[in-house]
């Protein structure tokens, strides 16, 4: 069924085709220098401009850092949030605008911790990355596809069916192979024939779900994400921490860590619960080591919006 839409909705989505659209073919003129200065300004225009981020944000980082930062601390973190969220998203513009997948991983200058990834790979049971929207994420398929692995990632499809066929383009030119997140019955599937081809298939639990597993997120209860900890038990593929973290000199690292234990107790429904918070713990370490490059404009803390902070 088609779907219904408003005049005003309308137009928000011909303004974001359009802005994308412009946005790539500017961008791709543009030199990395430029690209920095460029997107700092716009990031600080936005800070303001954009209200309803701006305290979403700052909510969501007071209720992680209350206890540990000032007001005016919180603050300046929400400002390096839109800074680094601005930057990586022209940095991806840019490449994907010269459609060269070379060019995007010259970004990542240090690979660390790929013999974590060989070994784990050697068991022959594919890889589950444990992930979050931390650093700049979308580069971690491209850098390990153009490192010569297998990386794939789930999509779940756009309800503007038109923007979507623009980012179904743009993959296809990065040569990035997705799996439909929808059904998900079939999306199970998939992902367990894709590991069991000795694959990496990158899970990111970092965001609230509405029907995951209520565990510790940075000191809260917070529905999390149950679909890492299901498919490295259904496998039996190891799960290893894998990031792309932005350096101090602008460019990138691909981090992968050591391996982390699943827990297998024969109990599946316990030992989803038990790995996910486990699987949470270890996430929300590197956030924590990196806060200003995580993506806080999610409503992750849902229960406690309004209650603190």
């Amino acid at each position: 069924m088609r779907e219904r839409l408003t005049i005003r909705k309308r137009l928000e989505r011909w303004i974001v085709r359009r802005g994308l659209a412009g946005g790539l073919s500017f961008t791709r003129l543009l030199s990395l220098g430029a690209i920095a200065r460029l997107s700092r300004v716009l990031a600080d225009l936005g800070y303001y401009a954009l209200g309803r981020n701006r305290r979403l944000a700052i909510q969501n980082l007071s209720l992680a850092y209350g206890k540990t930062k000032s007001p005016s601390q919180i603050r300046e973190m929400a400002r390096e949030v839109f800074r680094h969220g601005s930057r990586s998203a022209f940095e991806l513009m840019l490449y994907y605008g010269r459609g060269r997948i070379r060019d995007t991983c010259e970004l990542v200058k240090e690979k660390e911790g790929l013999e974590h990834l060989d070994k784990a790979l050697g068991k022959g049971k594919g890889v589950v990355g444990l992930c979050a929207h931390l650093g700049n994420f979308i580069l971690l398929g491209l850098t390990l596809n153009s490192l010569g692995y297998r990386c794939t990632t789930i999509m779940r499809q756009m309800r503007d069916e038109q923007l979507e066929e623009m980012f179904t383009a743009l993959r296809n030119q990065m040569q990035q192979i997705t799996i439909p997140k929808f059904p998900l019955s079939r999306s199970v599937r998939e992902c367990l024939s894709w590991l069991s081809q000795g694959n990496i298939l990158p899970m990111y639990i970092d965001q609230r779900s509405k029907t995951g597993a209520v565990v510790d997120f940075m000191g809260l209860p917070t529905s999390t994400a149950t679909g890492a900890a299901y498919l490295a038990l259904r496998s039996g593929a190891p799960v290893l921490p894998m990031f792309v973290l932005r350096r101090d000199d602008g460019f990138y690292k691909l981090l992968i860590g050591p391996e982390v234990e699943v827990v297998d107790t024969g109990k599946l429904k316990a030992d989803i619960h038990t790995n996910t918070a486990r699987f949470a713990k270890v996430v929300e370490s590197y956030i924590r080591q990196h806060p200003t490059q995580w993506f806080w404009f999610d409503r992750r803390w849902k229960q406690f919006h309004g209650a603190r902070g």
